[in-house]
């Protein structure tokens, strides 16, 4: 087509929308575009800014955004280079030391801060003044301890610590440090003291094991760059954390936070989709004789392809802006009501974000109303005389072009291509499923119809004659409806599960260097205060030889996390049951008492080092080269406070070793640990009890901002219901019409058309409650690595809720068509 030509048709499609919008006749495809937009973008908007305001207060764990944990003194230049970045920095020290006090001494966790400190996050603490929280860090002389230095001490504020050389104040009691949870070894007392106090403690000799760290804090992008600026420059022994490396436990919660929110963007699609879907099937089928007489006139196919193709280009430039700002509007007045859960303050959204609006108006129209387009190149000049002339099907190009636009926009809200075809695989299955129940369905309705009551026998004979369309209605309703249910009820039921995935109960303590004849000992402990001894593990060293005979070295791997792996040594463990924390993800579990040599792997370790099924590794353990090949491997929950290994292998095969015991428990009470230790003094007791605390916090905090957003979505799910609704609107009032003009009264219409909605609803309702027990059901074990829960209510509740919303839903539409007089819809006014 000639430039000339393609500015005419853009001209034409600009007037032909300005007109249609005046004469009402893009008034469904514009609502239906701009609820879908509007839907879209604000889950765009809202979960930009909800995902970087979760990750921004889960780094207040690490103090920063990014950490550069080093065993030597990270060089000026960096610091210099963050500053360029427009990064914020601080450094810290730390490591074990001994402190004296009262004729006393203990060994402490000694950490050294720098100003600055803490990036992200705040420090609580108690001093003469009463309590303070904010970035804090104690002046040059003083020191600040947490309570287990005061208690096992005895001290007060204002007594004197001396650390290595140096005397200094005890000012204030440490209530809080944000990364205090992230070190795990923070079993012993803390103390912190002034960076520039450190040297004259004379305590940093050459050889000092100790651990230095880089805080980093900033805007994303300027992070990310200054992170790929370290990674080259890092030496042995230095790595990059963030919050997901730092703590796995958070990493699952943010890694499920995300889940959710990627099913709550895919449920927005496909709401979207479906309303889109019908509007612009109706629209197009309203202008069928009006391109019959533009054909009649001289245009040919492609020109009047063309002219409608660009009237739908600039409504969907039009719907998108529109449906962006609208979108806007909706998560900045859920946010203002969410302030109390989320905050003030939230970051502002991206630029993608912001672009997501306008490009999903252009892929649904493309995907839903390209082939009904070109569909408009096949009318015939003869339809302006003939309007019962059959109207050109689609072939295979619509269900095509639709499956590729849902999977595209689904991929691009949930950042997961895998993940979308997965829920998309589900969402079609459902449909074909719907399909058929619901034509088997209205084939019953319409036999059912001959004993009823004259309005509902109208009602339910109207689904009946017009099966296709019943098919197409009440699978579009399904899938609203199903999506409704699982953001309330289903919701409710995964988010509950999640946040039961850490319970009360949850182990607070880890106890290690247990020997084997303290294993009695150990019970008798539990069973004096009534409670239930713990599982004891055992636990020896061991250090990776090879894989399939091939020396494994440290410099064969680029990932700076498989070098760490390779250049140290496993926590390796027997047992012959699987654990409540584990699960076999390929192979099998060896049978309980097999001798057989086989090792099982978790299935991240094998990811990051190469290892598949059947690889054979050699692990050297106390001199003894030990071979054998991968049988199984595992899924671990490292969120669960269990003990958990990397490799594990049958007890009969290495049960002699010699090895040291490892648990996890909750302690009975406030000293049962004290009693421990003092019982058994060289055990060491791992207080997690800090970790515990926050890890909650943040899945409280993400389940209630996963809350928010499914509460966006259902809100969008509703107006889309209402837009589906409303394209059947034609249909509707040409059977009232003809109705009225045999007799009927307006009380038996409005009969009629609540059998036959009340009906559609109830269907529908029933197909999405099985749809969303079972989608509840996966999403729970696929998705989310939750226990299998099915509502069996689901079903009862859906027909119910089904018929109840439909009706309400489409009642402003139920009174215009009952208020329309027959000639108006005989004239083509209404």
């Amino acid at each position: 087509m000639r430039r000339q030509d393609l500015e005419l048709s853009l001209r034409m499609g600009l007037r032909l929308l300005w007109r249609e919008l005046r004469a009402g006749e893009l008034t469904v495809l514009l609502f239906a575009l701009l609820v879908a937009v509007a839907a879209m973008s604000s889950v765009a908007l809202f979960s930009d800014r909800i995902d970087s305001a979760l990750t921004r207060q889960a780094s207040q764990l690490l103090a920063a955004d990014l950490v550069v944990n080093s065993r030597s003194v990270p060089p000026e230049a960096w610091q210099q280079q963050a500053a360029a970045n427009t990064l914020r920095s601080a450094r810290s020290a730390s490591f074990p030391s001994m402190v004296f006090a009262r004729e006393q001494a203990t060994l402490v966790n000694l950490k050294a801060v720098s100003d600055g400190y803490p990036l992200r996050g705040a420090v609580q603490l108690r001093n003469r003044d009463g309590m303070r929280e904010g970035a804090l860090r104690p002046a040059p002389g003083e020191v600040w301890a947490d309570a287990r230095l005061l208690q096992k001490l005895g001290l007060q504020l204002g007594d004197e610590l001396r650390i290595g050389q140096r005397s200094f104040r005890l000012t204030a009691e440490v209530l809080r440090e944000p990364d205090g949870a992230v070190d795990l070894y923070n079993f012993v007392p803390r103390v912190l003291l002034n960076l520039a106090d450190l040297p004259a403690t004379g305590l940093v000799q050459e050889g000092s094991r100790i651990r230095y760290r880089l805080y980093l804090a900033g805007e994303p992008a300027q992070v990310q760059a200054m992170r790929g600026w370290l990674a080259p420059r890092l030496p042995a022994g230095s790595r990059l954390e963030d919050i997901e490396e730092a703590r796995p436990e958070v990493r699952s919660a943010l890694e499920r936070a995300r889940r959710f929110l990627g099913l709550s963007a895919v449920l927005s699609v496909t709401l979207a989709a479906a309303a889109v879907a019908l509007a612009v099937r109706r629209y197009l089928n309203r202008h069928w004789q009006s391109v019959a007489m533009l054909r009649a006139f001289g245009q040919t196919g492609a020109e009047v392809a063309t002219v409608w193709g660009s009237l739908l280009l600039w409504l969907a430039l039009l719907g998108g802006v529109l449906g962006t700002l609208a979108g806007f509007g909706v998560q900045a007045g859920l946010i203002h009501l969410a302030r109390q859960w989320l905050g003030e303050g939230l970051p502002p959204p991206g630029l993608l974000a912001w672009l997501s609006g306008p490009l999903s108006a252009l892929i649904l129209l493309a995907g839903f109303a390209l082939p009904p387009l070109l569909a408009l190149r096949r009318v015939p000049a003869l339809a302006v005389l003939r309007a019962d002339l059959p109207q050109s099907g689609y072939s295979l190009l619509a269900p095509l072009l639709a499956l590729v636009a849902l999977l595209g926009l689904a991929a691009w809200q949930v950042g997961d291509a895998t993940l979308a075809v997965w829920l998309l695989g589900g969402l079609f299955g459902f449909l074909a499923v719907v399909a058929l129940l619901s034509w088997v369905l209205v084939w019953l309705l319409g036999r059912y119809a001959s004993g009823s009551q004259s309005g509902w026998r109208h009602g339910l004979t109207n689904l009946a004659r017009r099966p296709l369309l019943a098919v197409l209605q009440v699978a579009a309703l399904a899938v609203s409806l199903m999506a409704l249910l699982t953001l309330t009820v289903v919701r409710d039921d995964l988010i509950g599960a999640w946040q039961r995935s850490l319970p009360p109960d949850a182990p607070d303590t880890f106890l290690i260097n247990l020997q084997a004849p303290q294993r009695q000992a150990l019970a008798d402990l539990f069973q004096q205060r009534g409670a239930t001894p713990p599982q004891v593990l055992p636990m020896t060293r061991a250090r990776l030889l090879s894989i399939n005979n091939r020396a494994v070295k440290g410099e064969d791997y680029a990932d700076d996390r498989a070098r760490r792996l390779v250049e140290r040594e496993f926590n390796l463990s027997w047992r012959d049951e699987l654990g409540r924390s584990n699960s076999v993800v390929a192979g099998q579990w060896w049978q309980p008492g097999s001798a057989a040599p086989q090792f099982s792997v978790e299935q991240g370790l094998a990811e990051t080092l190469g290892i598949r099924l059947g690889d054979t590794l050699a692990f050297d353990i106390a001199g003894t080269r030990y071979q054998a090949r991968v049988s199984s491997l595992r899924k671990v929950a490292w969120d669960s406070f269990q003990p958990n290994f990397f490799v594990l292998g049958p007890s009969s095969w290495l049960g002699g070793q010699t090895a040291s015991y490892i648990a996890s428990y909750r302690a009975p009470d406030a000293g049962f640990n004290n009693r421990l230790v003092a019982a058994l003094p060289n055990v060491t007791v791992i207080d997690i009890s800090v970790i515990v605390r926050e890890v909650k916090a943040v899945i409280d905090r993400l389940a209630l901002a996963v809350e928010a957003m499914f509460v966006l979505t259902l809100l969008a799910g509703i107006l889309v219901l209402w837009a589906a609704l409303t394209t059947t609107r034609d249909e509707r009032l040409a059977d009232a019409a003809l109705l009225r003009a045999l007799g009927a009264s307006r009380r038996q219409l409005r009969s009629v058309l609540l059998a036959e909605l009340g009906a559609l609803g109830a269907l529908s309702g029933l197909l999405a409650g099985i749809g969303a027990m079972a989608v509840g059901g996966m999403l729970a074990v696929k998705l989310f690595d939750l226990p299998l829960a099915l509502n069996w209510q689901l079903p009862a509740l859906g027909l119910a809720a089904g018929a109840l919303l439909v009706i309400v839903a489409a009642w402003p539409l139920l009174r215009v068509i009952a208020r329309t007089s027959p000639l108006e819809v005989l004239r083509g006014n209404a």
